[in-house]
């Protein structure tokens, strides 16, 4: 299966006859793009999951593109993938003709002399940018793979299938590939039974931002609010960046001593930041205001605390609620909900929490391993999940690090994973459902050896663990099957019993890797050298160091596996295979 496939058909149909395709576009429909290129962009975010700065730098809009739509450079899998895509406005399906002409195209990507001649050639700006950014030329000499990624709406016929079959550096996303490795995102619907407000007895306000945008502001009493559908089971809130913190966090309380002083129910407006509530339907008609399609986009804590402590309620107590009547899936309503977040103490994991990039991981996760795992992606979110079976992409997003990016040493660094990191830790076409839980298995693995450790001061030491993580991966890389599996997790996990296999795996060849670390600590802790001074605090955190320590564990572990002494990542495979035969 190919890095960027999700693996299996889903139930979601989607529309790719055209003009219907058009409407899944969304964002990347623009007047200076053509329509390709927005299928381009479209298929980028959906399949590759990159992030909407990655989708604009990899496509090459403009003319004289010499067959060239897009190009994405995967460091991690050693790949210079090369996209056409193709919008067909019929029912005709695809031969082998444009894909013979594409195959033309990559002859441009042979060797290194081919890219510079393509680079000095090159009319179009976008692709000499794309080629000089990436380096090409100098990925192609090093040996990184080129492949042809072709997008159609139109479906293969047994020439394009022939063609194909001699062709391997080519893949073909068709309409039934498209169908079949789509992910939907599993996104709770707006609240649609209407509610109604009295604003007899307050003032509002009414705003019409923009021909199609209304605000409304008013004072609404929290007995009414209340009444609004979905705060018990939390999907008044699935739109927000984060669901509710319980009572023991300090704004929750300072919130819970306010709604039960009944003193300062009159005041309340005045200390308090109020509620954000996107809506499809907004209407005020004499003294009613009426909502339908609703969702609470800020003020979770609040409204949830106002719920909680109903009986505390006084008809005094109001709230200052602005209404915007942008549906919580537009894409007006991710900007709304960004900017009134940041006001409060938000994490950038919060915000990073309706990313689709999150969702799809999490709709992907909840879908392929239902009722195994649950991806926790916002802080707060169904806290009713069994908690051993719980996945926090915060955790993961640090395992990730280590192990794909090789950046141990910036695992401490919590506030870049969900910001500048985001993008490079989750938004890759490998990262899709199994390579989280295999993320969520190797921390496991490791944790759970740590304590085999004499060295406990060092072995508990937070970034320890991420220094095992990166240096595992290190030990899998020495051999072909560890490689493969750090490439590509899926097809092991689809072997008989896969994933258990390959957590034993993963177990028998991290086992030496701790004995060797632990050793090398303890010898470096009970030096008597002043100028040996084992500072790990510090080493741990330096790239350079870190290197250094890699250097020393992994060519110790060469040599025990040269001397039988511990297995490599094939034999650690087979022999976890060798023992379920013999169960």
């Amino acid at each position: 299966m190919d890095a960027a496939t999700s693996g299996g058909a889903v139930a979601h149909k989607l529309r790719l006859s055209y003009p219907e395709i058009l409407k899944n576009f969304g964002i990347h429909s623009m007047k200076e793009r053509t329509e390709s290129r927005a299928f381009l962009a479209w298929f980028l975010e959906n399949y590759y999951r990159l992030d909407d700065m990655e989708v604009s730098d990899c496509i090459c809009d403009g003319k004289y593109d010499k067959g060239i739509d897009g190009i994405y450079v995967n460091d991690q899998l050693g790949h210079v993938d090369v996209f056409q895509s193709s919008l067909t406005h019929s029912d005709k399906s695809l031969g082998d003709t444009s894909l013979k002409e594409f195959a033309g195209t990559l002859s441009q990507f042979g060797d290194k002399p081919s890219v510079e001649n393509l680079l000095k050639t090159s009319k179009n700006p976008a692709l000499t940018s794309l080629l000089k950014a990436n380096d090409i030329a100098t990925k192609v000499a090093e040996g990184f793979v080129v492949r042809g990624v072709f997008i159609t709406n139109a479906a293969r016929d047994q020439n394009a299938m022939d063609f194909l079959a001699q062709n391997r550096g080519i893949v073909l996303y068709d309409r039934d590939e498209l169908q079949n490795s789509y992910t939907p995102l599993d996104k709770t619907d707006p609240i649609a039974r209407e509610i109604n407000f009295n604003i007899s007895s307050v003032p509002h306000m009414e705003y019409q931002l923009s021909a199609k945008v209304k605000m409304v502001i008013a004072s609404l009493s929290a007995e009414d609010l209340v009444n609004m559908g979905g705060i018990a089971n939390g999907e008044l809130f699935a739109w927000n960046v984060r669901q509710f913190l319980g009572r023991k966090t300090k704004v929750n309380k300072d919130i819970e001593r306010s709604i039960k002083n009944a003193a300062d129910h009159q005041l309340f407006p005045a200390f308090h930041n109020g509620l954000t509530v996107l809506c499809e339907k907004l209407e005020v008609k004499k003294d009613n205001l009426t909502v339908a399609g609703y969702a609470v986009v800020n003020g979770c804590q609040s409204l949830t605390s106002l719920y909680e402590n109903k009986k505390d309620i006084s008809r005094e107590l109001r709230i200052i609620t602005k209404f915007i009547n942008v549906p919580p899936n537009d894409p007006l309503a991710s900007k709304i909900t960004d900017h009134t977040n940041n006001q409060n103490g938000t994490t950038f994991r919060d915000l990073q929490s309706n990313n689709p990039i999150q969702v799809r991981l999490q709709s992907e996760i909840h879908r392929k391993y239902k009722g195994d795992s649950y991806f926790r992606i916002k802080r707060g979110e169904h806290p009713e999940w069994p908690g051993d079976k719980v996945i926090e992409n915060e955790v993961v997003a640090r395992v990730l690090l280590a192990f794909d990016l090789k950046q141990p040493s910036s695992c401490h660094q919590s506030y870049k994973l969900f910001d500048e990191l985001h993008a490079a830790i989750f938004g890759r076409p490998e990262v899709t459902a199994d390579r989280i839980i295999l993320a969520n298995d190797i921390r496991n693995t490791i944790v759970g050896l740590l304590d085999s450790m004499s060295n406990q001061l060092f072995g508990r030491y937070t970034l320890t663990r991420y220094l095992l993580i990166y240096l595992l991966r290190e030990a899998l890389e020495t051999d072909v099957t560890g490689k493969e599996l750090c490439q590509d997790p899926s097809k092991f996990f689809g072997a008989k019993e896969g994933r258990k296999r390959v957590c034993e795996a993963l177990k028998k060849v991290a086992t030496p890797i701790v004995r060797i670390l632990d050793t090398w600590a303890t010898k470096r802790t009970s030096s008597k050298d002043e100028n040996d001074f084992f500072d790990y605090k510090s080493e741990l955190k330096s790239p350079r160091q870190v290197q250094d320590t890699r250097a020393t564990v992994i060519s110790s572990y060469q040599t025990m596996v040269d001397n039988k002494y511990a297995p490599s990542s094939s034999e650690a495979w087979n022999g976890a295979a060798a023992k379920k035969v013999s169960q």
